[in-house]
């Protein structure tokens, strides 16, 4: 260019942002209903991926009571599959979605520009969800957002302790010190403390209760207490070919008359995703309906090694 032009290193710089294909997150709660909730925005390219959730899911009460717990959760078991699906198949799995719940749909995807892919997500969860805060900061988990009683203890771990010692009082010392002392926990899976609620001879086993009311919650207080089990197994090898290690649930019953058909229904999802996540692990989720069917095994499983 000539004198006194202007140079193309005079123009401001611009750094160029991302590109990539978006997609919302849509939540069809009622089978059959027009009504549609915008849950989370998907986006994607070659090189990697962002999955915005709402973040706002305390705002599901006024709408659906109880039942808000079961939205929470399908909301939750969504965005933890389409991370896992855009994590093996990229792009397509916005493209050619494959959801994992009946109740949810993938938006039409367009194309995006932006910061980062945070950024985009952020920006459309803005304009689109009304479960989605307009604040700079972290999504709240479901369970969270749903349940604000922090600290408070699931009790089938003391029930259970109690049952067995009536029957065998030599089992009471294979309970954790803190169950046998009356200590209170914190099960807020922000501990990174591992808690074992049995370690017999034969058996080894957490115990946690999955309740028709407080799905999202409890199922997360499941997992910590799985990824618990995995630890303790996998810090003496040898002892996992002597042992059994068992995620034992009281789930309710089929059938129960206090459990609705959508809680049901949430609660049939909520078991075959712990059961697919114990299977990865190589451990035994075993759900059973009852404080005495749960001693009982424990029993069973505990007195054959002693037969021995």
């Amino acid at each position: 260019m000539s004198a006194g032009g202007i140079m193309s290193n005079q123009f401001p710089s611009f750094e160029a942002g991302v590109r990539a294909r978006w997609a919302p997150i849509i939540l069809v709660p009622i089978s059959g209903s027009y009504e549609r909730l915008v849950i989370g925005v998907a986006v994607a390219n070659e090189n990697g991926f962002h999955v915005e959730m709402a973040n706002a899911l305390d705002r599901l009460r006024c709408l659906y009571a109880d039942d808000a717990e079961g939205v929470a959760y399908a909301i939750d078991l969504t965005a933890d599959h389409l991370r896992l699906d855009i994590g093996k198949r990229g792009v397509r799995a916005i493209v050619e979605p494959q959801p994992l719940l009946s109740g949810v749909e993938i938006g039409m995807n367009r194309e995006a520009e932006g910061a980062s892919f945070e950024a985009i997500a952020a920006s459309w969860m803005r304009s689109l969800s009304s479960l989605y805060r307009n604040e700079q900061q972290q999504p709240f988990a479901a369970d969270e957002a749903i349940s604000q009683a922090e600290g408070v203890s699931d009790q089938l771990p003391v029930l259970v302790m109690d049952y067995v010692r009536e029957r065998r009082e030599g089992f009471f010392n294979y309970f954790s010190a803190d169950l046998r002392e009356g200590r209170r926990r914190r099960v807020t899976g922000r501990s990174h403390e591992v808690l074992i609620d049995f370690g017999g001879s034969r058996l080894v086993a957490n115990f946690g209760t999955l309740r028709a009311s407080g799905i999202a919650r409890s199922v997360n207080l499941i997992k910590r207490r799985l990824w618990d089990l995995k630890v303790e197994r996998d810090r003496d090898p040898q002892s996992a070919l002597l042992r059994q290690h068992e995620m034992i649930i009281q789930s309710p019953a089929k059938g129960d008359p206090q459990v609705t058909a959508n809680q049901q229904t949430y609660l049939s999802d909520a078991l075959a995703a712990l059961e697919q996540q114990a299977d990865q692990e190589q451990l035994r989720l075993r759900p059973l309906s009852s404080v005495p069917e749960i001693g009982e095994h424990v029993l069973r499983v505990e007195a054959a090694q002693a037969a021995i």
